[in-house]
């Protein structure tokens, strides 16, 4: 009877914890390997610490029955040892962390007239991390009475910023190395944030680009569509970024085509990121295709190759060359390189003026006014509608 209450028992606390029948024949007898097995199967998020708290002592009291139990052969008894020891071990651990946690504060700080900081999902995926389930979250807006000055003495330049108040996380916690000690002994995670609060702004608070600037930026780059445009959408991509094939491939460019087909027009910058292999090739190749045939086929090339996410040299080529480009002459170009410093240029005015560190990203500036605002990420067109109705008014 006593061995029939254990075994049911432990049935019971595994259904608890959703984790599926394990076979221990294919399973190697000692702890570290049971957690690991344990780890994918166990969602502790589900529980509270009391219920926690009350199933560890659950455990521990069938560690001490397994031991005196009699009735179970060595290797049965051993096995029971190893897999109730992981899941003590599992459960000590997850306490651990929430009573750490609930004596860590997170403050997130933003600034409400940023149209593409993603503040709402850096929030929530932090709120979701099981290590800070149990932390205390404030969140505070640029314009508060206090933040201005709080992120000048601690030389925070850019938006949104998270602040823990501690960095004792864990040695095996991944946030850990992404924390920089501010000035006041608290810790900010680098999110990558690019929007700058302290930059002067129009009444519709857009920063304001230098007619030079945009200028000398428009002249190195292809125009598509409407030439006296109110609004002009300057995008920089990289072939390579499956972020940029996902946008292209999109309805964003034809919507905004139909719905403001003499209000926007487009410029392409090429953006070819260090670390894909093929896009600083890419990026002549359409630097030599406009030589010969200028902008539909330019432009054809582009959707083309988003369209089946390729990027090698010779694909484009081949490519360019079913546009009716000359493949002697495009071929000599590319391997010139005659086209790398106007490239490199295009790459200055994103990093310089923009701040932008990811493709792709979309810039919607007024040619009359010379507000502007950036879009990055593979947002939907809804996000680029509202911008531009902003810009036209």
């Amino acid at each position: 009877m006593k061995k029939i209450g254990f075994l049911l028992c432990f049935v019971l606390w595994f259904t608890f914890l959703q984790v599926n029948a394990y076979s221990i024949v294919n399973v190697v007898n000692n702890t570290s390997k049971y957690e690991q097995a344990f780890k994918s199967k166990i969602n502790f998020s589900k529980y509270n610490t009391n219920v926690l708290e009350k199933l560890k002592i659950k455990i521990e009291n069938a560690i001490t029955s397994t031991e005196s139990n009699s009735k179970l052969t060595d290797t049965k008894k051993e096995t029971l040892l190893w897999q109730l020891t992981a899941l003590s071990n599992l459960v000590s651990s997850e306490i651990s962390n929430r009573t750490k946690s609930s004596n860590v504060v997170v403050t997130i700080i933003w600034d409400k007239r940023c149209t593409n900081c993603m503040t709402e999902v850096i929030t929530t995926q932090i709120k979701q991390t099981s290590f800070l389930t149990s932390a205390k979250f404030v969140i505070k807006d640029f314009s508060d009475i206090w933040v201005s000055d709080y992120l000048k003495e601690n030389s925070i330049s850019h938006l949104p910023v998270v602040i823990l108040s501690t960095n004792d996380l864990g040695d095996e916690w991944t946030m850990t190395p992404y924390l920089e000690e501010l000035k006041d002994k608290q810790f900010s995670l680098n999110v990558w944030s690019t929007f700058d609060p302290f930059l002067e702004r129009s009444s519709k608070w857009f920063l304001i680009i230098d007619k030079t600037v945009l200028d000398s930026i428009k002249i190195n780059t292809y125009l598509k569509w409407n030439k006296n445009a109110k609004i002009s959408w300057i995008e920089y991509s990289d072939l390579e970024c499956p972020y940029c094939a996902k946008f292209h491939n999109s309805d964003v460019e034809t919507k905004i085509n139909k719905d403001y087909s003499w209000s926007v027009n487009k410029y392409f910058n090429n953006f070819p990121l260090s670390f894909h292999q093929n896009a600083l090739s890419w990026a002549l190749v359409l630097e030599c295709l406009w030589e010969q045939k200028w902008s539909d086929a330019f432009y054809s090339l582009i959707a083309k190759a988003y369209s089946d996410e390729k990027s090698e040299e010779t694909y484009l080529i081949d490519e360019a060359v079913n546009l009716w480009a000359d493949k002697q002459k495009l071929e000599d170009c590319v391997n010139s390189s005659k086209y790398s410093q106007k490239v490199i240029n295009q790459m200055s005015s994103w990093s310089t003026v923009f701040a932008i560190t990811w493709t792709p990203a979309s810039i919607l500036v007024n040619n009359e006014t010379w507000e502007f605002d950036v879009i990055s990420w593979a947002y939907p067109y809804e996000n680029f509608k509202v911008l531009i109705d902003k810009l036209l008014k």
